[in-house]
């Protein structure tokens, strides 16, 4: 194990190394600017749903509706029957493609924009203010939780209620979405199911539309939203909001219905838990639509990146490398000695000026060597480097124990979502995204080896091959 005393003395180096390169760089940090508090004017919006959804809007049970109010909009919904061919009778998963992708979506679209009726019982007090429905909300109910199929399954065009059917049913109404950025569109996920025969599969569907869905889809654009209602009602500690200053998305392994109500309609507390959770997170997401934001991807480079092996179990130094090979390796050798991993990124390419959002970093997991290092060997940390550790950007054995503006500053979830693992960095460091040069990323276990003389190591797809890490960033240029 590693001497505590040199990894409390390298933080305290990064603190001043952190200090001293701003000021020599002359770049402000960039904190958070996301805005929680209702719009500044009424705002129209629209609520397509069933019975959950009913519930959630209505008075004395979820108060959404109520709440929606109160900061600033005014709430219009759709329930059974309503629209052309009554179109409101089907909101399962793959009737979207009607909704959105289908001969009849000029027709759908212009009455849903146009629609200003309450269909559901709720306090509205303002005044219309007049013109078209700005937000349009839409959610299946939970038999949709019900996705038969496996959770990785890719998207499938083949009709049904499946993981794969789901996910290629969002991939195409995203078309739409993407031909009228003067709306935001805002996804409701399908509320869990007490069974839990499919549990595992909602859960992997929905996470794949938070985490992955729209950088899958290289959607550039900032007027698609989700909140996770389905990871809001499976657990007490289970959150999809806006939390001490940043969006925080907190889920784990139980994916069934924590908050039943005789059936699957969720409890009058999982429905106020959800408004709570909704309503501050939705102001966020209106302000960012308004404010212009967009998404961008930025990929490690190819040549830079790639793992050192510790030279010794004991020596915290660097040894053997590998920037050329398509995987890096995170874990331990047969002689107990460290893998981390270089990942160094362009991230001038942002505006100098550039107002940071949101920063997620993502990595694709590859094969396993022994056990896995995700079970044994702690958690997965993230040490950042404004600049190039050690001084050059070229990988080198001494980037195992240069110095980090400053180390683990954020970890990534254990939890894969369609093998990618992801990291969210705090707002309080977007300051180490470099906007005028490179940023280098030093990934390690917390714990350096499991002592069992074993090699335990996970590869991940390098810059090297066709899963590039890749960081995806939210910002605007004011």
């Amino acid at each position: 194990m590693k001497n505590r005393i040199m990894f409390l003395l390298s933080i305290l180096l990064g603190v001043i190394l952190l200090i001293s390169t701003t000021a020599a760089t002359g770049l402000a940090p960039r904190f958070q600017t996301d805005n929680p508090n209702p719009p500044d004017t009424v705002v129209k919006i629209i609520f397509i749903h069933h019975s959950t959804g009913e519930n959630w809007l209505t008075d004395g049970y979820g108060n959404l509706g109520k709440t929606l109010d109160q900061n600033n909009y005014f709430v219009s919904d759709t329930n059974y029957g309503w629209g052309p061919n009554s179109i409101g009778d089907r909101t399962d998963i793959p009737d979207w493609m009607e909704w959105f992708r289908s001969a009849d979506t000029p027709d759908y679209m212009t009455a849903l924009f146009t629609e200003y009726g309450q269909h559901s019982s709720y306090t509205r007090t303002l005044i219309d203010p007049g013109g078209e429905n700005e937000i349009i909300m839409f959610k299946s109910c939970f038999p949709n939780s019900a996705l038969e199929g496996s959770p990785t399954d890719p998207p499938d065009p083949s009709p049904g209620l499946t993981v794969g059917h789901a996910k290629y049913v969002y991939n195409h109404i995203l078309e739409y979405f993407r031909a009228h950025p003067e709306k935001l569109f805002v996804v409701i996920t399908a509320p869990p199911l007490s069974d839990g025969t499919y549990a595992a599969n909602a859960r992997a569907f929905n996470n794949w539309l938070v985490y992955h869905w729209l950088y899958e889809n290289n959607y550039t654009q900032s007027n698609v939203a989700v909140f996770d209602f389905y990871n809001v009602l499976t657990y007490s500690t289970y959150h999809h909001r806006f939390f001490n200053g940043d969006v925080q998305h907190l889920f784990g392994n139980i994916n069934t219905l924590y908050y039943p109500s005789g059936d699957d309609h969720p409890s009058i507390a999982g429905s106020r838990k959800a408004t709570a959770d909704f309503v501050p997170l939705l102001n966020v997401y209106y302000r960012r639509w308004k404010a212009g934001a967009v998404n961008i991807a930025i990929k490690s480079n190819r040549v830079l990146d790639g793992w050192v092996l510790e030279s010794a179990e004991t020596s915290n130094a660097g040894g053997s490398l590998n920037s050329t090979a398509s995987t890096f390796r995170l874990g331990d050798d047969a002689q107990n000695r460290q893998y981390r991993a270089i990942l160094s990124f362009n991230t001038s390419i942002l505006p100098d000026d550039a107002v940071i959002l949101s920063v997620m970093l993502k990595i694709r997991r590859s094969t396993l060597v022994g056990t896995e290092p995700f079970n044994t060997h702690g958690v997965l940390r993230v040490d950042f480097k404004l600049g190039a550790y050690n001084g050059s950007s070229a990988l080198e054995a001494a980037d195992f124990q240069a110095v980090a503006t400053q180390p683990g500053v954020t970890t990534f979830n254990k939890i894969h979502v369609m093998q990618w693992h992801n990291a969210m960095l705090k707002s309080a460091n977007y300051n180490l995204i470099n906007l005028t040069g490179l940023t280098q990323v030093r990934l390690r276990f917390s714990t350096d080896d499991n002592n069992d003389s074993g090699a335990d190591y996970r590869l991940f797809c390098s810059g090297d091959s066709a899963y590039k890490p890749v960081w995806w960033i939210t910002y605007y240029d004011p």
